[in-house]
């Protein structure tokens, strides 16, 4: 099972800047960065209650190196603060852009840092329509013949999630 959330939270999250693609960028916890905050668990459930995260949003988890570090958790893993098995560490401060729709779960590996609240669920929405553009009129040029005979050409949709790490 969790090798199916590796593959899931490997094609949800990125790291790189999409081309021509509408983005936010998130600093989490503010001025506070990725820290044991100060209030707890709620601090961090607060902060990401202000804020509404959308597909190709980007939030920087910033700390020092070797201070602190990030993990890509499971729901079941990230409410009992097990991170004996993380699905992903990251060792360096870094951005992540969000390719998909989901809930992502955020802690430290460090002892004692999640039961302190240092820790973050975070939901992101499905990205908004782009505006629809006017459809375009008949090619008068066009030779393309619609006899019942004749079949049409297929249209084929590829869609791609990936996850890849780029350090601040």
């Amino acid at each position: 099972m969790k090798t199916m959330n590796v593959i899931v939270a490997v094609l949800a999250v990125a790291v790189v800047l999409l081309h021509g693609a509408e983005a936010v960028l998130y600093t989490v916890g503010d001025d506070l960065g990725w820290a044991i905050p100060p209030g707890g668990a709620a601090t961090y459930a607060a902060w990401a209650a202000e804020h509404s995260f959308v597909v190709n949003d980007e939030l920087e988890f910033d700390f020092a190196e070797g201070e602190q570090d990030l993990a890509l958790l499971t729901k079941d893993d990230y409410e009992s603060c097990n991170t004996a098995d993380p699905l992903y560490v990251f060792q360096e401060a870094v951005t992540l852009q969000f390719l998909a729709s989901d809930t992502f779960y955020f802690t430290s590996t460090l002892a004692g840092h999640c039961t302190k609240g240092q820790k973050i669920a975070i939901y992101i929405g499905a990205a908004l329509p782009p505006s629809p553009s006017p459809a375009p009129g008949p090619c008068p040029y066009s030779t393309y013949s619609s006899s019942a005979n004749e079949k049409r050409p297929q249209s084929t949709k590829f869609v791609s999630h990936r996850i890849m790490a780029r350090g601040n």
